[in-house]
């Protein structure tokens, strides 16, 4: 088949020729060199990102030349070429736009790309919510746009965002926070029941779902495992975490809980399983099998990344001995998938203990940032920096300050939801305060109402202004 021709074909279309599915990088390096260029730059073409891409100059030992054309007569213009350098200077608004085509000569051969640019974010930080060092408590601490997901400071200081006690119905203590942005203007999140210093063992049963329409005012569901048929021997469910599954329910999408779980059974070790939610966050649907590795894999996280259409994991080989017992990645294409494509270890700790990793994108940017706990040798819990498909992770900072960090997650939030988050921290902190010297105001009667004041509809913006003309009259 004519060389030229394979370029304008379909993976689809390659494959009814007699192309088959092999792996990515070996279908990019033995047949195509749009592919190859694309991968280069870590597939960044499928959801451009503020910033410069130096594009390669040569494929194959043979020079690359560029050619950019815009999109005649569209309304959005954030892209540009300077020689091999790809420019990106803003993002279009609610849903990505193609911004025109880079054309590209190697070999005698000419072949284009759409440059697909992502949406903004329009986020302002991030929220990191965390286990507080072994309290068995879940923290909030934040952090700016400017602070590239390496600088946080904590809320309420260091107090708990909510009592441990109510919220976890087996064993009343949480471990493990993973927070999630809702489908419905909420959020939700899910968290290890456990008490470790209760019980005195690794042993737990269940997880709890939490719901809430302001990151403030939580509500639960505690879920006991041995209740499920056939898990009544069920002693591990560890570190869930939830993405949205898209393909779910026939295309109506579903939020995806995944956990590890271990029976009591002899033999058995910790795989990973997977449950339903519904979209109120008060039901999960029985436990299935969704990775064996065939030895324990504990604490993984998932995310889908746009630039090269992947599901990527992070997860902790919990059997394995020395170097082998980190932090690995893994790729998979759908949601759930046993068939995972391991990458590589992740950490650059030697042989030093590593679990607990989580993931999230800088804002607008490509750019990704890795987090895991070393707790052996000294304890550090630590963020690396990471590139578009998540790959080449640095060594990474350890986050002193006074976050007192663990196990946890990060997430995207707007001007709004920091401005309240921080409101309602310097609130509860001053109430505190007046109320220890034991003759509290009315002012501090009412604020402490305010406190515990909830709204269903446009809940963060209400409360951010509640706060703030609550912190107003308490400062008279």
């Amino acid at each position: 088949m004519n060389k030229s021709i394979v370029l304008g074909l379909s993976l689809a279309t390659l494959m009814t020729l007699g192309y088959s599915a092999e792996s990515s990088a070996q279908r990019d390096n033995q047949l195509c060199p749009k592919c190859q260029l694309k991968k280069a730059v870590n597939y960044q073409f499928n959801a451009l990102r503020t910033g410069e891409i130096d594009l390669p100059k040569e494929i194959d030992g043979k020079a690359v030349k560029y050619r950019y054309t815009p999109i005649m007569g569209s309304a959005f213009h954030g892209t540009s070429l300077e020689g091999n350098k790809l420019i990106v200077t803003r993002q279009p608004k609610g849903e990505a736009k193609e911004d025109g085509r880079l054309y590209c000569e190697v070999d005698g051969e000419t072949f284009y790309i759409p440059l697909i640019v992502a949406a903004d974010d329009e986020m302002y930080g991030y929220l990191y919510c965390h286990m507080a060092g072994n309290s068995e408590n879940t923290n909030y601490a934040l952090g700016t746009k400017e602070d590239k997901g390496e600088i946080f400071h904590p809320l309420l200081n260091n107090q708990p965002i909510f009592d441990s006690e109510k919220i976890a119905g087996i064993e009343g203590g949480v471990r493990d926070a993973f927070i999630y942005r809702g489908r419905n203007n909420d959020y939700v999140m899910v968290n290890t029941d456990m008490s470790n210093a209760k019980s005195h063992v690794w042993n737990n049963y269940g997880i709890d779902l939490l719901h809430s329409n302001d990151l403030v005012h939580w509500t639960s569901t505690t879920f006991d495992f041995r209740k499920f048929p056939g898990w009544e021997n069920v002693c591990r469910v560890w570190a869930p975490q939830i993405i949205w599954d898209k393909d779910y329910n026939g295309g109506k999408g579903g939020y995806f809980i995944y956990y590890s779980m271990l029976t009591k059974r002899p033999g058995d070790y910790d795989k990973i399983y997977y449950s339903y939610a519904n979209e109120e966050f008060t039901t999960i649907t029985e436990p299935k099998l969704f990775y064996d590795k065939g030895i324990s894999v504990i604490d993984c996280h998932i995310d889908w990344n746009d630039c090269d259409q992947l599901y990527h994991v992070f997860y902790k080989k919990e059997g394995a001995a020395g170097f082998d017992r980190g932090v690995w990645a893994a790729t998979f294409d759908k949601l759930p998938s046993s068939d995972w494509h391991d990458t590589y270890h992740i950490t650059n700790e030697g042989k030093e203990q590593v679990e607990g990793p989580s993931a999230f994108r800088l804002i607008n940017e490509n750019t990704w940032k890795v987090a895991y706990i070393k707790y052996s040798g000294a304890h550090a819990y630590r963020v690396c920096t990471a590139d578009a498909i998540e790959e080449n992770v640095s060594r990474g900072v350890v986050i002193r300050e006074n976050v007192n960090p663990q196990h946890g997650s990060f997430m995207q939030i707007t001007k709004d939801e920091y401005d309240m988050l921080e409101a309602w921290s310097a609130l509860k902190l001053i109430v505190q305060a007046r109320e220890a010297e034991k003759k509290p105001s009315k002012t501090v009667k009412k604020a402490k109402a305010v406190l515990e004041q909830t709204y269903t509809d446009n809940a963060v913006p209400q409360l951010l202004q509640l706060y703030q003309n609550t912190l107003k009259s308490l400062m008279k």
